[in-house]
């Protein structure tokens, strides 16, 4: 497997997608830090206040600017780098018939699966750490914004929650250059995937509470009803892997956050609830992971499952030389 692994890392630093996807990362961390400092100019000139004490480096991550905060484009976008990694991994080895001969030297199938994957978590986790970098540096060099400590050690879980969640991709590509023999049709799937989970899962979710918890919108529905249509949207809503990073990364990145819903109260960090205490203080660093533990197991399942049901297809597939 190790052999694999070198052989893999060699494959990607050194293919031409790798420039293009460093390209990609530098544009991402430019576009975040212009588009978070634009609000964050105006909240630090005008004091930043006992809410945003202990976090203001954080923001770069949390405030929206124009668009989307610089987390929920890692967990829109993020999954196309675990994808074009992933997506032709087998099937390009098949293609060119190297497959045959790889698996006629004393190698297990699982092994050479093992191998092309961490391979691909380890490119992932550079360049994840590479962004992060980055946005730091352009933050120091542009904002003068520094870091704690606390701050730190947030961002080190967030590096290792995005790796996760990359990898979960990974492996979806994986599987998915197994089951389809073409590269294209592989592409196709991995896109369509992509964006069944990324932005269909929360009207499914939707569907599926508003069907199980029917509200008559023609009747004032009562708290029980709408707290009950609520909590099963949630239900469903994190079977989708991005609602579960999405979620995730809301705890780690705001130390106030101590619910769910309080987490979502990210794309306008300036407000406060009263009634729920949010700014009451932050939140360390340890009770913020045991609030995302559910979550990073999760993601792990999933994970896991992908990579299983992968190496189950790939045992079982007839693999002939093209010879």
């Amino acid at each position: 497997m190790i052999a694999v692994l070198r052989k893999e890392l060699g494959d990607h630093f050194s293919s031409a997608r790798f420039p293009l996807i460093c390209a990609l990362i530098f544009l991402a961390a430019l576009l975040s830090v212009s588009l978070a400092g634009d609000g964050l100019r105006g909240w630090l000139g005008d004091g930043p206040g006992l809410f945003l004490e202990g976090r203001l480096f954080l923001l770069l991550f949390t405030a929206p600017g124009a668009w989307l905060p610089a987390f929920m484009f890692v967990a829109y976008l993020g999954p196309l780098a675990g994808l074009v990694l992933g997506f032709d991994s087998v099937s390009r080895e098949r293609a060119q018939g190297t497959l045959s001969k790889i698996l006629s030297q004393p190698i297990y199938r699982d092994e050479l699966l093992a191998g092309k994957f961490l391979a691909g978590l380890l490119t992932l986790a550079v360049m994840a750490a590479a962004l992060l970098m980055l946005i730091t540096g352009l933050s120091l060099a542009w904002l003068g914004l520094v870091p704690t400590a606390d701050e730190l050690g947030r961002l080190f879980l967030f590096w290792a929650l995005t790796v996760l969640y990359l990898g979960f991709w990974l492996a979806l590509g994986l599987l998915s250059s197994i089951v389809f023999r073409g590269a294209l049709a592989s592409a196709l799937a991995c896109g369509a995937l992509w964006l069944s989970l990324a932005f269909l899962g929360a009207v499914a979710a939707g569907a599926l509470a508003g069907a199980l918890a029917p509200v008559n919108d023609s009747l004032r529905p009562t708290r029980a009803e709408l707290a009950a249509r609520e909590e099963l949207f949630r239900s469903f809503s994190l079977l989708s892997p991005v609602k579960l990073y999405q979620e995730a990364a809301g705890f780690l990145l705001d130390p106030a956050s101590r619910s769910p819903d309080q987490s979502r109260q990210l794309a306008d960090p300036a407000v406060s609830d009263p009634y729920t205490g949010r700014f009451s203080g932050p939140l360390p660093v340890g009770q913020s992971l045991v609030l995302l533990m559910p979550h990073l197991a999760a993601l792990l399942i999933w994970a896991a499952l992908v990579f299983h049901l992968s190496c189950f297809i790939f045992s079982r597939q007839e693999i002939r030389s093209s010879a």
